[in-house]
Parts: C-alpha cells; sequence; structure tokens
C-alpha cells in the first residue's frame, strides 16, 4: 500500500531522546530539562528511548530517569466516567472531535519557524487514510509515547508544568489533539489536590498560564466529565466565589456557563451565585458572570437569579457597580418578576433619586416609558423637586419628569413658591431643570409657560449672573436687560 503524498502522521511525534523532567518545570535541553522544543511535531522522527515499561505486580511503571518514579495507578473513575467519544476501533475516529478527517486545526506553535509541522501534524490524528499498515503501527507507537508522558505528569509536577509559559502551550497542543487517554489522564490531574492541600483546578483556574491548559480542557471534555468537572468547581461555595471574583477564574466559570446553556448541570452555577449574590453583584469582574448567566442561559434557568436581584435591588442600587449590575438587569428580566423588580424600585424613588448611585437607576426606570411606573415616580417626587433639582444627579431626573404627560405636577410645584423657583433657577444644577421647563411649555403651548415667564421676568436682574445666567439668555434670546 502507498502511502500518501500529503503530509503523514510520521509528523507526529515527540523529539523525546531530549526528554527529561525538572520539577515539572520547562527547560532547554542543555539544562537538563523539557524544552517545547522538543516538543515540537517533528517530521525527521524521534522516540521515547528513556521510558520503558516493565510490569510491577500488573501494573505498569515508568522509568525516564526519575530515582522517585511511582507506580501508575489504576484509573480512578469508572470507565463510563472517562470514557471516550471514540466509536472507531482504531483509536482515531473521535466524535465530537473538532479534528477530523481532513480538517486543519490550528494549534500554538512552541518556537517553531513555521505553524505548518503542528498543523499538519495534528490534522493528521483524525484518520489513518492514506498510510500503509507499518505506518499505521508506528504512528500508534508514537502516540503512546505521548500518554506515556503524560502519565509522568502527578501532582505537583503537572501544576508546576501547567503554571509554566511554555509548559501550558505543550499541554495545550497534546489536549488540542482530542485523544480520549491524553484528554482523561490530564482531567484526573486537574481533580486532584497539591502537597499544599489546594485542588489543582483552583490554582490552574486563578494562574496566568495555567487558566489556558483549563480552558482547553473544558474544550476536551464529554459529558459526563464535564459534569464531574462543574461539581468539582461549585461544591464549595467559598472557592467557587473567590473564582468568579478573578479575572482569569471569571472567565472560565462563563466559558463553563456557555457550555452548559442547555444543561441541567447548569444549577449547580446558579444556585452558588444565588448564595452569594449580593457579594458577586457589587465586585466589578464577578457581577459580569452573572450577567453572562442573563444573556445566555434560558428564562427558566435564571428564574432565580431574578428572584435574587429582586430580593437585593435596593442594597444594589446604592452600590456603584451594584447599580450598573441592576441597569443590566432591568435590560433583560421579563414578565412578573420584571414588574415586581421595576414596583419595588419607582416606591423608593425619592430615596433612589437623592442617592449618588440610586439615581442612575431611577433614571432606567424613567427611560422604559412605561406608564404606571413612570407615574408612580413623578407623583412619589412631589415636596421633593427642589431638593432633589439641586443634586447632579436628581435634576436628570426632574428633567425626565418634564419630559412626560405630568410634567405639570413638576411645574405647579415650583410655581407655588416664587423664592424656590429663583433659588433652583440660579443654582449650578437646578438652572438647567428650569430651562427645561421653559422648553417644553412652551412647545406644547402650555399656558404654564407664561406663567413661569410671569414669575421670573420681574427678577431678571438677579437672574443674570452665575449660573441663572443660563435661564437669563433663555427667556431675553441674550439680549441685555435694558433691551428686554
Amino acid at each position: 500500500m502507498e502511502t500518501s503524498s500529503g503530509p503523514s502522521f510520521e509528523n507526529l511525534m515527540l523529539s523525546v531522546a531530549n526528554l527529561s523532567l525538572t520539577e515539572g518545570r520547562t527547560g532547554t535541553k542543555n539544562r537538563q530539562g523539557f524544552s517545547p522544543r522538543n516538543c515540537l511535531l517533528a517530521a525527521n522522527g524521534g522516540s521515547l528511548q528513556g521510558i520503558q515499561e516493565p510490569r510491577v505486580n500488573g501494573l505498569p511503571r515508568y522509568q525516564a530517569g526519575f530515582a522517585n518514579s511511582t507506580l501508575v495507578p489504576p484509573p480512578l473513575f469508572p470507565g463510563t466516567i472517562w470514557g471516550s467519544n471514540s466509536s472507531g476501533n482504531d483509536g482515531w475516529d473521535f466524535l465530537g472531535s473538532r479534528l477530523h478527517s481532513g480538517a486543519k486545526r490550528y494549534v500554538p506553535i512552541l518556537n517553531s519557524p513555521s505553524g505548518s509541522v503542528v498543523d499538519e501534524g495534528a490534522s493528521s490524528v483524525g484518520s489513518n487514510t492514506g498510510l500503509s499498515d507499518s505506518s499505521v503501527v508506528k504512528n500508534q507507537e508514537k502516540l503512546d509515547n505521548l500518554r506515556n508522558f503524560i502519565c509522568l505528569l502527578q501532582g505537583d509536577r503537572f501544576v508546576n508544568y501547567c503554571l509554566d509559559k511554555d509548559g501550558s502551550r505543550t499541554l495545550h497542543v497534546l489536549l488540542s489533539l482530542r485523544d480520549p487517554e491524553i484528554t482523561c489522564q490530564i482531567c484526573k490531574n486537574v481533580l486532584d489536590m497539591s502537597s499544599r492541600g489546594i485542588p489543582i483546578f483552583f490554582e490552574l483556574m486563578l494562574n496566568q498560564h495555567g487558566w489556558h491548559v483549563f480552558s482547553e480542557v473544558i474544550d476536551s471534555l464529554n459529558h459526563q466529565q464535564l459534569k464531574l468537572i462543574t461539581y468539582e468547581i461549585t461544591k464549595d461555595l467559598s472557592v467557587f466565589t473567590a473564582l468568579t471574583l478573578h479575572t482569569h477564574g471569571s472567565n472560565l466559570i462563563k466559558k463553563v456557563i456557555r457550555t452548559l446553556t442547555r444543561s441541567h448541570l447548569i444549577s449547580f452555577v446558579t444556585n452558588n451565585l444565588c448564595a452569594a449574590f449580593l457579594l458577586i453583584m457589587t465586585n466589578r469582574i464577578g457581577s459580569y458572570v452573572i450577567s453572562e448567566c442573563l444573556n445566555h442561559l434560558r428564562a427558566e434557568d435564571n428564574e432565580a437569579l431574578y428572584e435574587a436581584a429582586i430580593k437585593w435591588c435596593l442594597d444594589l442600587a446604592i452600590d456603584h457597580e451594584g447599580s450598573i449590575a441592576v441597569i443590566r438587569v432591568i435590560n433583560t428580566i421579563q414578565g412578573l418578576q420584571r414588574y415586581r423588580l421595576l414596583n419595588i424600585l419607582s416606591e423608593n424613588a425619592v430615596f433612589l433619586s437623592q442617592d449618588p448611585e440610586g439615581n442612575y437607576v431611577i433614571q432606567k426606570v424613567m427611560s422604559l416609558n412605561i406608564p404606571l411606573f413612570t407615574q408612580k415616580v413623578c407623583r412619589l417626587l412631589i415636596g421633593h423637586y427642589e431638593t432633589i433639582s439641586l443634586q447632579k444627579g436628581g435634576s436628570h431626573i426632574v428633567e425626565k419628569c418634564l419630559d412626560t404627560e405630568w410634567k405639570s405636577w413638576i411645574i405647579e410645584s415650583f410655581l407655588s413658591n416664587t423664592n424656590t423657583l429663583l433659588h433652583v433657577a440660579k443654582d449650578e444644577f437646578g438652572n438647567y431643570v428650569i430651562q427645561k421647563a421653559l422648553k417644553v411649555t412652551k412647545k406644547s403651548g402650555s399656558p404654564l409657560y407664561h406663567k413661569l415667564l410671569s414669575r421670573l421676568k420681574p427678577h431678571l436682574s438677579i437672574l443674570q449672573s452665575g449660573y441663572g445666567r443660563n435661564v437669563f439668555n433663555l427667556i431675553t434670546g441674550g439680549q441685555s436687560l435694558k433691551k428686554v
């Protein structure tokens, strides 16, 4: 049988004649370390000459220059959990794999002058088409060498390798091959505990290099493996919360959420988010994890999160990050829950309108133009318009009230006391409210426009200086007081 003229599986190998490990970190050959240059899927062949496979008590014992090499333990989980996605008999036909026959996948190149070596080598993994029987045997031997290499990475050695820049890239390449045995072994390592008593996945998810390895692990999992990973991430609320508040950890939690979009497993995540809702929503990084749920999950999966948002809406509204998060909730919440949330916020309009953060939430409620809640806000603010108009955020709310059909309530409130009207007109923020009142009443032809003018014109001399100058110019058209 003739071999294919294209790139063959001979490319898929490690230059392992130079392979050794030093406390799990990578180094160069002349330093007796494992260099990524030696991990290229090179075209000139290679072998794992330093690794032998004698058996002790029926179990393989790998020897690679380590005095402390240990027995490889039997599988930690039944094969039904760590089973492959493969339906083929040769170990290459992976169902669900992104690497199928004839497909090319770009993989990060480790110090390679060209991307073709790894790219073509990885693409040949999906099929043995075009290879002779002897080539298939050799390819299987080289794949076994890769698997043996992964078996050497245990405990802290695996952690250190993942946290190293070049080591993480090497594992990324191996995971991208979608070999079930390699993926299985790496997943088992991820779920192990380090010598510090810390879950390995926790250390990986918080590290600038380790999180890339964990991200590729998520892409490689079958359903049962994903279920186990999800359980491990969520079983300790304090660990889960720490992950959501960390830059790299939150990115991975968001990836898990997108992966579980239509799975019942998402309840593990949402239940934890509800349990620490206030803490997470008042954190800039953490709040976007919850937003990821609101933007991608089904309404029924988000129901508990919306209930938590309703429960804590006032506490969130007066917090800087929390107020921003509440506004994002308003954008997605629907149905009866939407009504309940907006009703609570509008009923507390007097309090929230005078809060540096809460006023933005009331502005959002007003911008929805829902008559029921707009009217409620306008009515509740009667008797408080002067105070609110003198505040930066509050003045914007009053201006929004003047754009509604209940604007007469605001204007009549000002007309009831001339001193109040002048005080607001001369204020740094209040002058914009009076300008708005003049403009909307003039545009609508309301008699309230002339009432406002009759109250303000006798006091133009007071208004022609300071912030009142803006109201003065609007009334006089910019002319001097003598020409008016």
